[in-house]
């Protein structure tokens, strides 16, 4: 069975940042049956921000320690990956596995023997109907910044600054002219320019499409913030946020050598919740 993960960030009710990783292909079919027994390692962090060295190979010792856990946890356990948190502090891996088997402890102590400096804890817990994988699911906000996540990165492997503001488009869908005409008032006192309303045949549901616009960043904390309050003033209105899209601002370098080719780009994603990413041209590159 094929992985698919799913990235976003998560601020909780303690206002602490996370990022968070998880393995959407169990969401059909969690709780898995015989998988019970839920199995976490938590690594402390503190030592790669005090060790210029360890910082400095932190990224691919982690993700050595991550290969390592999993694929010995399938060997001797059985048990599944289901995902990651990742704070300022500790590195969090959590699996499930069945309710009889060797101490996952002790295998990960085997593992962990090769990184000293890492301070590292294993834990375990009944959890027959899977509540921390629910937990771990990003909520239809969060499915947003995920999104956010793959267009950002689709438009860092073309080339684009994402330093640089520029315009943005939001796409909104509303069941009658009414909320899509309150939905409009509402985004101008946000900031945003009311681009185009217009009646669409084809979404009989949700046929009043509203195109937004603003200028604004485009780093992943600006565009998470911006699709929440989109999100939130389309679902107060019974509506629904689509997603949004730009216009590819390249580097010299990739400007001059498209222009030598005779070819000028045109880039927009627009992220939609029934599916992963939409690529539609909208603006010339600037």
């Amino acid at each position: 069975m094929g992985k698919q993960w799913d990235y976003f960030h998560r601020t909780t009710e303690q206002r602490e940042h996370m990022s968070v990783l998880v393995d959407a292909t169990y969401a059909a079919d969690a709780p898995r049956s015989g998988l019970t027994r839920l199995l976490s390692v938590v690594v402390n962090l503190y030592a790669i921000a005090t060790d210029k060295e360890e910082r400095d190979g932190a990224q691919a010792k982690l993700g050595a320690i991550e290969r390592r856990l999993e694929r010995t946890f399938a060997e001797r356990l059985q048990a599944v990956y289901v995902g990651r948190i990742n704070t300022e502090s500790r590195l969090e891996f959590y699996y499930y596995a069945k309710p009889d088997g060797p101490s996952h402890q002790k295998l990960a102590g085997q593992i962990m023997t090769a990184y000293p400096k890492y301070r590292w804890i294993a834990a375990e817990r009944d959890d027959a109907d899977w509540s921390f994988y629910d937990y771990l699911r990003p909520s239809d906000v969060e499915k947003l910044y995920a999104k956010n996540n793959v267009l950002l990165q689709s438009l860092s492997d073309k080339g684009d600054r994402l330093d640089m503001a520029r315009d943005v488009y939001h796409w909104l869908r509303f069941g009658s002219k009414d909320e899509m005409r309150k939905a409009s008032d509402n985004a101008k006192r946000l900031g945003y320019i009311v681009v185009n309303a217009e009646y669409d045949t084809e979404m009989p549901a949700l046929p009043h499409t509203l195109v937004l616009s603003k200028h604004q960043p485009i780093a992943i904390g600006d565009m998470n913030d911006a699709v929440a309050e989109l999100h939130e003033l389309a679902s107060s209105l019974a509506g629904r946020y689509e997603g949004w899209g730009t216009d590819v601002r390249r580097k010299l370098w990739g400007r001059w050598k498209e222009r030598l080719s005779g070819r000028r780009v045109a880039y927009a994603g627009l992220a939609v919740l029934a599916v992963l990413l939409v690529v539609v041209p909208i603006l010339l590159v600037k």
